[in-house]
């Protein structure tokens, strides 16, 4: 069973959900839920991890959300629109 971590969020982050928030507020609600979600599973299916790092990056759709974990904490550094 996994711990759950501390979620902290990056300027980065919370002004890139505060983007979202306007234009699209189904998505910012797909986005908090897995984000949220991070505390208890932060390598869930679909996440990438960047080799040699900390950092693992999911996509969302068109968003993605940069992020690094730690032994008790993940922090969420960015959240942005990707061009497919």
């Amino acid at each position: 069973m996994s711990r759950e971590r501390h979620l902290l969020f990056e300027q980065g982050y919370l002004t890139g959900f505060k983007d979202l928030i306007t234009t699209d507020q189904i998505m910012a609600r797909r986005v908090m839920a897995l984000v949220n979600s991070l505390a208890s599973d932060p390598e869930p299916e679909g996440s990438i991890h960047l080799g040699g790092s900390l950092i693992y990056r999911l996509h969302i759709e068109d968003c993605r959300v940069m992020y690094e974990v730690t032994d008790d904490t993940v922090r969420v550094w960015s959240l942005g629109k990707v061009r497919r």
